[in-house]
């Protein structure tokens, strides 16, 4: 199995290269209380995430086929949004906790799911393994390392950037890239990617022949199924039109979620010190405390479309448990982070989030806040 195959663990503190060295303290106490809080019990393949699954997937599919077979334009335009909310919908729920391998005790299945939610969706799963499991889950806002805070140059996401004049404005402009995201992120980004062998700083462990195979082959399905496909059905322009507006919803839909998880006021970015390897001097699960924040833990509904990625303090920390699970944990962990006198940073709802992320982006486009001004 290739190492964008595998999840990062919890317990892994270091590479060849980085290094946290502040021990195992905090994260050994809280993983014996959670141990203790299921008992025995399975915390992966969890049925009521399964149930959850087979109703997005209705939802998707029956959305999709309806699209293309109504005549209204009304109902095709509610169809349409319909189709692009079941698709942010599968991509939070099944997409995510397959590729972590918390949707089936089944290596088998998580596969399989993974990969059949990569041709609904389109991206390459290999790549977002790397830049999610290897780089982001393990790295979470170090500038240079984590690529969930790159951005390409084209805007500035930590306060380890070095400002430029073109950031000055990004609060104006950074929901028209959202907006764009994954369509640049599926048709552009993954290909120079897989051709480059590079993410924004780091290099990507070369592809197996299999892996290869399944980049191509998942993005020929996709384009034949969900591109070409609706042109045999749809006028050309309403199929253009249509696939504007699905980009759209499901970039800002995955943006407006991923980013204002580590992206607000309440979040830091730590520089790691030294040379080869590179020093963090803090606990990993510590560092995930500071680095990251939860919002809108008690809206039910909002938990559910996102697949639990509102509580993403407990995803970090156990990214292999079902997400349905989250919930039940939160007590655990918040209470356990109290007693070793590390945050548990929450934005009690949504827009406080969205807000927060705004003033953020606002704050690091102001060129008085340097590289490194928050030391």
């Amino acid at each position: 199995m290739s190492a964008a195959s595998k999840a990062i663990k919890p317990i892994t503190l270091s590479t060849d290269r980085l290094v946290f060295t502040g021990g195992q303290e905090y994260f050994k106490a809280l993983r014996e209380r959670v141990d203790e809080h299921f008992g025995g019990r399975k915390r992966w393949g969890d049925p009521r995430l399964h149930r959850k699954a087979a109703l997005i997937a209705f939802w998707f599919v029956a959305s999709y086929i309806l699209l293309l077979t109504v005549r209204s334009s009304v109902l095709q335009l509610f169809l349409c949004v319909s189709y692009a909310l079941a698709a942010c919908a599968l991509g939070f729920n099944v997409f995510h906790d397959a590729n972590h391998g918390s949707f089936s005790s089944s290596r088998h299945i998580n596969l399989l799911l993974a990969r059949l939610t990569c041709i609904a969706l389109g991206p390459s799963r290999y790549l977002w393994c790397q830049k999610h499991h290897v780089l982001h889950h393990a790295f979470t806002n170090v500038f240079q390392w984590d690529d969930d805070i790159e951005t390409r140059g084209h805007l500035r996401m930590s306060c380890r950037q070095p400002w430029e004049p073109k950031f000055r404005n990004q609060h104006r402009f950074f929901v028209f890239l959202y907006a764009l995201s994954t369509v640049e992120w599926f048709f552009v980004k993954d290909f120079v990617q897989y051709s480059r062998l590079f993410m924004t700083y780091r290099s990507i462990p070369p592809m197996s022949f299999t892996e290869k195979i399944e980049f191509w082959a998942s993005k020929a399905l996709h384009v034949a199924l969900f591109l070409v496909l609706p042109f045999a059905f749809l006028p050309a322009w309403r199929v253009v039109m249509g696939l504007l507006l699905f980009h759209i919803i499901l970039g800002l839909a995955v943006t407006f979620v991923f980013q204002i998880a580590h992206g607000t006021e309440k979040v830091e970015f730590p520089a790691p010190t030294g040379g080869r390897p590179a020093i963090i001097e803090d606990e990993w699960a510590a560092h995930e405390m500071r680095t990251t924040v939860n919002f809108a833990i008690r809206n039910r509904v909002l938990t559910w479309f996102v697949g639990g990625l509102n509580f993403q303090i407990e995803h970090h920390l156990f990214p292999h448990i079902s997400h349905t699970h989250y919930p039940d944990i939160s007590d655990i962990v918040r209470r356990t982070a109290g007693e070793y006198g590390l945050p548990y940073n929450l934005h009690e709802t949504y827009i406080d989030a969205v807000k927060s992320h705004f003033r953020f982006l606002q704050s690091l486009g102001n060129e008085r806040n340097l590289a490194g001004a928050s030391d």
